[in-house]
């Protein structure tokens, strides 16, 4: 049986708080490639199957204590804290960006940062709790340096980009897409 595609949030949910990413792609209102849909907020559809979104998910989780740390505990300078977790609607899987996060154990919970599309009993700025389980990403940004830690996801899409724009993108950003 051939599963239905994931609804991923607009690369802008994958970025950064939509405030924070006006800013940072300004004036791509009237463009076509992904990273420029992402900043009109549109949905992207990825194949439940894609192996890049799966190499994403696997190198966020197998950093995930990483991150917590930094959350449990947030060095000087280091802030932004969001999480990706996939919410079920019926058949299909969106992911939710979570941000301003807490922990109490084993679970979590945040304001989700991006409209849902397809969970239709969420809302941006809804609280949401969840289990360290769901988390696909996570991101973290480090001010003083001016880098972007995390987002897996994002650079998985950024991969489909012409190079240059995504090479673009992820300078301003501060985000290194290497394993």
């Amino acid at each position: 049986m051939k599963r239905p595609p994931a609804l991923v949030p607009s690369l802008a949910a994958c970025l950064l708080s939509p405030c924070l990413l006006a800013l940072v792609l300004g004036g791509l209102a009237n463009a076509a490639t992904l990273v420029e849909r992402a900043a009109r907020d549109e949905a992207v559809s990825v194949p439940a199957d894609d192996a890049a979104m799966r190499k994403a998910f696997d190198a966020a989780r197998s950093k995930l204590d990483e991150f917590l740390g930094k959350l449990r505990a947030p060095p000087a300078g280091i802030g932004g804290f969001a999480v990706k977790v996939g919410v079920r609607a019926g058949s299909d899987l969106e992911y939710l960006r979570v941000g301003k996060l807490s922990i109490d154990g084993d679970r979590l919970s945040g304001r989700i940062d991006n409209e849902p599309r397809t969970v239709k009993t969420l809302r941006a700025g809804d609280t949401f709790a969840f289990a360290r389980g769901d988390i696909v990403d996570w991101l973290y940004i480090d001010r003083p340096r001016r880098r972007m830690h995390g987002n897996f996801t994002a650079c998985a899409l950024m991969a489909r980009e012409p190079p240059k724009e995504a090479a673009a993108l992820r300078k301003r950003l501060g985000l290194s897409c290497k394993a």
